[in-house]
């Protein structure tokens, strides 16, 4: 008996629990998608790249014989430039190539983010069993193309060994060069090649082409270019930097200009208190100065500025914007921000960085940009020393990634996420500096990092958060939602509201992959913080109570939530006197509440009050109207009352089409509504072609997985099930069970319904052995979601019942009739639809079973003997004259 058929409960507030009306996002991939082998190259490498000629051949040795291969060696040596220039010129040895840097951002999840691009559909579940990060990276490394050449694999500037291992490759078809400053590796894990300092004649050849082939200073003062070499300890970063000043100083002698790096290098020897750099850095750092120097002031707040970004892969169109408007939308705010830089000032100073090399280009993308990790650590000292601006400057630079991370809603789409998913790794880089500040400070010394106010803090956990919550992603979601909580309780001593609303959104992403018992004792601590913090009546704790009521709602925990419920709605009517919005969505919730037990009649004043307090508050179209007419209309629904519900689900309908044009998440919901209300009333060919505008709408809504996309999936499925149509339901069913496997690791009620579903298709079939199975796996899921009883666990129940029945299994059948329809008593009452449904089963089975009278059983043999002896002889000769017929 297939459920979870399409309606969907679409509720409305603070909290909307799963398996209300919300409906479709994500894309249905037919199969897999082809992967095509790709040669990402991120950057473009220096056209006067010398001197590492046998370390090429080195590197391409080892990788051919199938060693992991790493290139270590201090900042500034060229470790990014080496595998650059190797991939550029052995590309034609490799099917493909794919590049991964450690310090941008996760590295398992770049991984997984590098895959979902082609629209591979990653596991997270396996033979019932849960997937780690590793495996899942693992397993697609297994589903990249084959290849008649190896594949090449670059981890750029890797930091930590055991992040390496999270995601490398157990397969000799792969080539993994790893670039990485730490030292003295595990042979047998890796092989190391160490980069040293260049020659002096190979320092001497590059400083000489990086000021071109015209410019003769270099053959005139050879020993003046010998000792600057030197003075740079032959490290390509620093003579590339001294290069750049070079050029742009074309009178400047190499005499004077070894003048003023020595004296500037003992400056900066007699500064150096503490080891944060090398000796061996220390003329890096020096040739840096010198150009710094010779900077305008505006680039050189640009250079100050531009350290605060992730270093890696900087899009110069958000540099533009936050350095222009920075989230704020008022002179006020501008004026307050003291930043006053024009577009066309600022592409000025940009080319100032980029000649002097301090600024690197990204080839493959365009109109992106690199900062060298030891230039950006030499912007950040810069940036440390320049008084109030550094606060202006981080002020700006933080407000504007707030503001973006403000822009995702709790459940984006993939058009949201494609919005900001070159902010991300700039969020991450900030959040991941707010810990280790936080982390520093002492319990009594707490500060407001990187200048980010403390109520504001949340805001970049929360947007990197909803980020990979949206995808999906939810292993790589939970770390920066526990770090929100984290980092609230260690800047905030005791009950505060941020805290509070950290512990409900973790939570809330428990709650959202099934995760009930985590999920509740967060939302309690929410609660009671709530409390302590607002006495009396207060909206965070009317939202909090709803919060923990929808989570027993969604248990069938009915009893616990209902209290709760009406306690969130007598609360919100003494705070909001007469129509306002919380209390429309209390209403409505507490009706869904009612709706869930079969309580129609509890429940219709419910959403009506609701739906009218709507359309006083909202003229006009509105969002939460269309939800409204919804709901109240999928309670006519499930009545039978077609004539009632289909006017309200079409109102919905064109509303939500004039609110949001084109497509969106509503829209499909609705079409979803419509066509289960044609769909029960046997309307199929009316049911199809909505059923199949949802399921388009969602796919191209939501890339890769998605809860909504598997319910799609699902209720067409389920569509052609009761058509009889099973070789059409039955790869839709597969398709929406395996999506909905990778989307919630474990037990959740959805994956439980899929299983449920397609063991009804096996079952409908006579197909028992398959269907047992998957029926007994719902059930067992069902009792470890949902904690005594609830409607799920009898439906389970029942069809399991249901399968032994049709195999004569009368014994084992009727246990579990009787567990089903005494559970169905308790908690939707004797006249449920439900419930009179499983007693009429149960009926049916013990007619089966009851032993007829010894008067019944006689009259039947003295029929059966009665029934010979008259036809018998007419058998007889019917044959006989068929036999004379054919003669």
């Amino acid at each position: 008996m297939p459920e979870d058929s399409g309606k969907f409960a679409d509720k409305i507030g603070v909290y909307v629990a799963p398996g209300g009306q919300a409906s479709v996002n994500n894309q249905i991939i037919e199969g897999q998608k082809q992967l095509r082998p790709t040669k990402y190259i991120p950057y473009r490498g220096s056209v006067h790249f010398v001197g590492r000629e046998q370390e090429l051949a080195i590197v391409h040795e080892d990788l051919q014989r199938g060693n992991y291969v790493a290139i270590a060696g201090m900042g500034g040596v060229g470790k990014t430039e080496l595998a650059t220039q190797y991939a550029r010129q052995y590309q034609q040895d490799y099917g493909g190539i794919a590049w991964f840097n450690d310090r941008k951002t996760n590295l398992a999840a770049e991984v997984l983010e590098f895959f979902l691009k082609f629209g591979l559909e990653i596991p997270q579940e396996l033979g019932g069993r849960l997937l780690s990060l590793k495996e899942q990276v693992a397993w697609c490394w297994s589903k990249y193309p084959d290849s008649p050449l190896p594949i090449l694999i670059v981890f750029d500037d890797v930091t930590d060994l055991a992040n390496l291992g999270e995601v490398v490759p157990n397969d000799n078809h792969f080539r993994v060069l790893v670039t990485t400053r730490l030292r003295h590796l595990d042979p047998n894990f890796i092989q190391e090649i160490p980069l040293d300092v260049l020659s002096p004649e190979k320092a001497l050849e590059l400083l000489k082409r990086l000021l071109g082939d015209k410019d003769r200073r270099v053959e005139n003062a050879t020993e003046a270019a010998t000792a600057i070499c030197e003075c740079l300890e032959y490290l390509p970063l620093g003579i590339e930097l001294v290069g750049g000043f070079l050029t742009g100083e074309p009178n400047l002698s190499l005499n004077t200009m070894l003048r003023r790096l020595q004296e500037r290098k003992l400056t900066e020897e007699s500064l150096q208190r503490e080891k944060t750099i090398g000796q061996s850095q220390l003329g890096v750092k020096a040739a840096f100065a010198l150009t710094w120097s010779e900077l305008d002031p505006l680039a050189q707040q640009l250079g100050r500025f531009l350290s605060l970004f992730s270093p890696q892969l900087i899009l110069w169109d958000l540099v533009l914007w936050v350095a222009t408007d920075g989230g704020e939308e008022d002179e006020e705010g501008k004026e307050e921000r003291q930043l006053t830089w024009s577009e066309n000032e600022l592409n000025e100073a940009k080319k100032q960085l980029y000649k002097r090399n301090l600024l690197q280009l990204v080839e493959e993308r365009e109109g992106y940009y690199k900062i060298h990790a030891l230039v950006r650590w030499f912007l950040q000292e810069q940036l440390a020393a320049s008084g109030e601006m550094q606060s202006v400057l981080e002020t700006t630079f933080a407000t504007a990634m707030i503001a973006v991370a403000q822009i995702l809603p709790n459940s984006p789409t993939s058009e949201q996420i494609e919005s900001i998913k070159d902010v991300v790794p700039h969020l991450e880089d900030l959040g991941n500096r707010l810990i280790a500040e936080i982390n520093q400070a002492t319990e009594e010394q707490i500060i407001s990092p990187a200048s980010v106010p403390n109520d504001q803090v949340a805001w970049i956990f929360e947007g990197v958060t909803r980020f990979y919550q949206g995808q999906g992603l939810y292993q790589l979601a939970e770390p920066w939602s526990q770090e929100c909580v984290n980092v609230c309780q260690a800047l905030f001593t005791g009950d505060h509201p941020d805290v509070a609303s950290s512990l409900n959104n973790l939570a809330g992403l428990y709650y959202s992959q099934g995760l009930y018992s985590e999920a509740e004792p967060l939302y309690n601590q929410a609660l009671e913080m709530t409390k302590r913090l607002f006495t009396g009546d207060h909206p965070n704790v009317a939202s909090s109570l709803n919060n923990l009521a929808g989570l027993y709602d969604s248990q069938g925990l009915y009893s616990e939530a209902e209290p709760l419920y009406n306690q969130a709605l007598e609360m919100t009517k003494r705070l909001f006197t007469g129509d306002h919005p919380n209390v429309a969505s209390s209403l409505n919730n507490l009706a869904f509440l009612y709706f869930s037990q079969g309580l129609y009649s509890e429940a219709e004043p419910l959403y009506n009050q609701a739906l009218e307090m709507r359309k006083r508050l909202f003229t006009g179209d509105h969002p939460n109207v269309a939800n409204s007419l919804n709901n109240l209309a999928g309670l006519y629904d499930s009545q039978g009352l077609y004539s009632e519900a289909e006017p309200l689900y079409n109102q919905a309908l064109e509303m939500r089409k004039r609110l949001f044009t084109g497509d969106h998440p509503d829209v499909a919901s609705s079409l979803n509504n419509l066509a289960f209300l044609y769909f029960s009333q046997g309307l199929y060919s009316e049911a199809e072609p909505l059923y199949n505008q949802a399921l388009e709408m969602t796919k191209r809504l939501f890339t890769g997985d998605h809860p909504d996309v598997a319910s799609s999936l699902n209720n067409l499925a389920f569509l052609y099930f009761s058509q009889g149509l099973y070789s059409e339901a039955e790869p839709l069913y597969n398709q929406a069970l395996e999506m909905r496997k990778r989307l919630f690791t474990g037990d959740h009620p959805d994956v439980a319904s899929s299983l449920n579903n397609l063991a009804g298709l096996y079952d409908s079939q006579g197909r028992y052995s398959e269907a047992e199975p998957l029926y007994n796996q719902a059930l067992e899921m069902r009792k470890r979601l949902f904690t005594g009883d609830y409607p799920d666990v009898a439906s389970s129940l029942n069809n399991l019942a249901g399968l032994y029945f049709s195999q004569g299994l009368y014994s084992e059948a009727e246990p579990l009739y009787n567990q089903a329809l005494e559970m169905c008593d308790r908690i939707l009452g004797v006249n449920h639809p439900t419930t009179t449904t499983i007693r009429k089963n149960l009926a049916i089975l013990r007619r089966q079973l009851a032993p007829r009278p010894i008067w019944k059983r006689r009259l039947g043999q003295f029929v059966k003997i009665l029934l010979r002896i008259v036809i018998l002889p007419f058998y007889l000769l019917w044959r006989f004259v068929k036999q004379l017929i054919r003669n």
